[in-house]
């Protein structure tokens, strides 16, 4: 019976252990599976067998952990070891989880001190970001320690709270499996040598890193190179990555022919000699990015050789997701070149914000600059906001100083220059520009402490432009050799929109003027106003090219209008009770109103009349009236008409500036009396009335006066009294006292003369006297030829005119 019993439970146990074992998939998933999902691992799939030396084998196993899909095929496992065939990983988008934000922790594995050692003898790792499968083999020789080969060739050793070990990867590896369309990482080579570190949190990476980075763009070559120790610490929880690269050497190189890139220009050659080719960066100690938040301590960027270019940037942060909104950074730039002295820009910029300070120093301009200086000085500030997709708001500040400068014919020395622009939240700009200079000369004129400033205020917003200009120019003195200028003063206002419309009001040797413009694309139409002031104010002028001539008294005015590109204007001009001295020539109460154009550089003067009440040149004229004008630059003077020795006299037309004319002067019913008595001490006296007529020769700066005549109308007396010439002719040449005592007293029935004078104002007379001597009941037929030098005369008389004494001395002492 236990016999039976026992074969039956043999039975039974046999039975079982069979159809546990053709049921053993179904069991095992039964069993496993449950305890794989709560560790979130879903079994897909199993296959396994007992080999006749009691090894597992499974074909097949497939598991799915976080969206991550392995298959392993070919496994054979016993006590002592675990061989794998064919791994393959394929890499999904993690899903979104609730635990996303829970803090990792420490490692703390549970590893067992046996079991059996893993070895995969090819694990393929798929992915759409990497361009083809990733290969590797691994292996494990000892407990916890693992070799891995193939794509990637590393160490790694596993503790309880720790992963570590090390890596080696290059630029061929990455080109092959890292999927991108950038095609500049066919110009990257590199290879690194890193060990790391995992504790459950921090991941670290220290290690010898070499890259190269060579690119050609166009016709220039760029070469990155960078050697050195890069250390790296990524925190899970903090999301800190934090790179230690004080230790790294980076060298930048370019080629010569970079410089050909610059645009042609005048200033290219210049650019390219400034041009560093080879640069060194040196980056900090350590470069922190916390989430999206970057923080780089200091980074410097500089050159190598005799162009010194030095650029650091500190105390930089930034968000990489919004870089421009929220950077934090502090620039300095310093540039020294054997062409440029020194150039250096400090710069505080606080997300919209940028402010700092410039300064430059230059011994001389740069060769493509068309002027030469010496001693330039530029230096600024500036403190501007919201300049990025914006307009800028703030204040940009500059002063520029200058020992000395030519260009363009003009040389200037003691410039100084500033420059203030500023702009608030209304979009409301201000610029204003100051400007003094001690001389400059241009050419043949001379300019001497010039001072001006310029302010323009315009709004920025929406529609048309409109700006306000104000400006103020001092200018002591304008010298050239044919005229001087004092106290200028310029004051002017104006408004800029599509054109530029001004007035200037100028005081230019105290004469006042006042200046419209509207200055356009298509025209340029002014006005001048000269208002009713004293002509006392030009004779700063005239002294200029007249030194013995100046105004005494009178008023001018004037009105001129034109445009400047067709250099044409037309005009209007008055002057009224003007009085002027030329030496010792006095003339009183000059008055004319007249009216011209000037167009195609032809100056054109209507005829227009003037008047002039007396004018004092020994004889005494008075009431001048006549016509002068103006035509094709060319001024005469015709019609004139005056009082002279009690009668009158005429002039046809005479041209002024013509070198060569004929100019008539005609005498009608001239006082006899008044024309002898010139002289009053001769003792002659003659009465009567007298006409002529003087043809006045101008030859190229000469004056006489050829085949002149004058002649009686009707009748007149001869009296010679006391007279020193005459009385010696009668004492010496007795023979002649009965002919010439006829004369001392003569009834003159006709008088005829011819009248020449020589240039140098000798004139000479040819008289014919035909008359009755009634004391000695006589007929008198007297022929007289008489020489006298009448510029020394008219001098005489004029020095004792006492009223022209009387005004030369008054207006000298207000001159002086």
């Amino acid at each position: 019976m236990f016999k039976r019993i026992g074969l039956i439970v043999g039975a039974v146990l046999l039975s079982t252990l069979l159809l546990g074992y053709v049921f053993r998939l179904p069991l095992l998933q039964w069993v496993i599976a449950p305890e794989l999902e709560k560790a979130g691992v879903t079994l897909n799939c199993l296959d396994f067998s007992i080999t006749s030396s009691l090894n597992i084998h499974a074909d097949r196993v497939c598991l799915n952990y976080q969206n991550q899909q392995l298959q392993l095929t070919g496994i054979t496992a016993n006590t002592k070891r675990v061989d794998i065939e064919n791994a393959v990983l394929t890499v999904n988008p993690l899903p979104k989880s609730d635990n996303a934000n829970q803090l990792a922790k420490n490692l703390d594995l549970a590893l067992p001190l046996n079991r059996p050692l893993i070895n995969i003898k090819q694990l393929v790792v798929k992915s759409n970001e990497l361009n083809k499968p990733l290969k590797i083999s691994i292996l494990e020789p000892e407990l916890n320690k693992f070799n891995v080969s193939g794509d990637i060739n590393a160490s790694a050793i596993l503790t309880a709270n720790k992963v570590s070990g090390q890596f080696e990867i290059n630029d061929t590896f990455l080109k092959q499996v890292i999927n991108t369309k950038n095609t500049l990482i066919a110009d990257f080579n590199f290879n690194t040598q890193q060990a790391f570190s995992f504790d459950g949190i921090e991941l670290e990476l220290n290690g010898d890193i070499s890259s190269q980075f060579a690119h050609t763009y166009e016709q220039c070559k760029v070469n990155v190179l960078t050697t050195g120790k890069l250390a790296t610490r990524f925190n899970l929880n903090s999301q800190a990555l934090m790179f230690n690269t004080d230790l790294l050497n980076n060298k930048i190189n370019l080629t010569p022919s970079c410089t050909e890139l610059i645009p042609p220009s005048e200033y290219a050659g210049f650019i390219s000699k400034q041009v560093p080719l080879n640069w060194q960066l040196k980056l900090p100690q350590s470069i922190r990015l916390e989430g999206s938040d970057l923080s780089v301590p200091v980074i410097n960027l500089m050159s190598e050789g005799d162009k010194l270019f030095d650029f650091l940037i500190t105390d930089t942060t930034l968000n990489i997701t919004s870089p421009f909104e929220y950077l934090q950074t502090t620039l300095s730039a310093q540039i020294n070149t054997p062409d440029t002295n020194n150039i250096n820009v400090n710069a505080q910029l606080s997300g919209a914000v940028i402010k700092g300070d410039y300064a430059v120093m230059l011994e001389s301009l740069p060769e493509f600059v068309p002027a030469t200086a010496n001693g330039l000085s530029l230096s600024g500030h500036f403190n501007i906001s919201e300049f990025i997709d914006s307009k800028p708001i703030g204040l940009i500040n500059a002063k520029l100083t200058l020992n000395s400068v030519d260009a363009f014919d003009i040389s200037a020395v003691q410039y100084q220059g500033g420059l203030t622009a500023k702009m608030d939240k209304q979009l409301n700009a201000e610029v204003a520009l100051t400007q003094q200079l001690k001389s400059a000369e241009y050419k043949e004129f001379k300019v001497t402490d010039i001072s001006n400033t310029l302010t323009a205020n315009a709004n920025l917003g929406v529609g048309e432009l409109f700006a306000d200009l104000t400006a103020k120019t001092n200018i002591k003195a304008v010298n050239s050799p044919d005229i001087k200028l004092n106290n200028i003063k310029v004051e002017s206002t104006g408004l800029q929109s599509r054109a530029l419309k001004a007035t200037h009001h100028a005081f230019i040797n105290d004469v006042e003027l006042v200046v419209n413009h509207h200055m356009s694309s298509q025209a340029h139409p002014f006005e001048v106003i000269i208002p009713e002031q004293s002509t006392l104010l030009l004779n700063a002028f005239i002294s200029q090219f007249e030194p013995l001539a100046q105004l005494t008294k009178g008023e001018f005015n004037g009105y001129i209008s034109g445009d400047v590109n067709l250099q044409s204007a037309s005009f209007n001009m008055g002057i009224s009770h003007t009085s002027a001295l030329y030496n010792d020539y006095l003339a009183s109460d000059l008055n004319s109103v007249f009216s011209g154009e000037y167009n195609s550089g032809k100056l054109n003067v209507k005829p227009s009349t003037f008047n002039l009440n007396e004018f004092r040149a020994g004889a005494v004229v008075k009431a001048i009236e006549g016509q002068w004008q103006v035509n094709n630059n060319t001024a005469l003077i015709n019609d004139v008409k005056g009082s002279v020795f009690g009668g009158e006299f005429s002039l046809d037309t005479y041209t002024i500036g013509k070198l060569n004319q004929v100019a008539n002067v005609k005498f009608e019913n001239i006082d006899a009396s008044k024309l002898v008595t010139l002289d009053d001490k001769s003792g002659i006296v003659l009465t009567g009335r007298l006409a002529g007529s003087l043809p006045v020769h101008f030859d190229s700066g000469k004056i006489e006066i050829i085949d002149g005549s004058l002649f009686s109308q009707g009748t007149g007396n001869l009296k010679i009294t006391n007279n020193a010439a005459f009385d010696s002719v009668m004492q010496q040449q007795q023979e002649l006292q009965p002919v010439l005592g006829l004369l001392t007293n003569l009834d003159i029935q006709k008088l005829n003369s011819s009248v020449a004078l020589k240039n140098d104002g000798w004139l000479k007379l040819g008289v014919n006297l035909q008359g009755y001597n009634k004391a000695e009941q006589q007929q008198v037929n007297f022929n007289y030829n008489h020489e006298e030098n009448v510029f020394t005369l008219l001098r005489a008389l004029r020095l004792s005119d006492e009223i022209t004494q009387k005004v030369e001395q008054q207006y000298s002492q207000k001159g002086n």
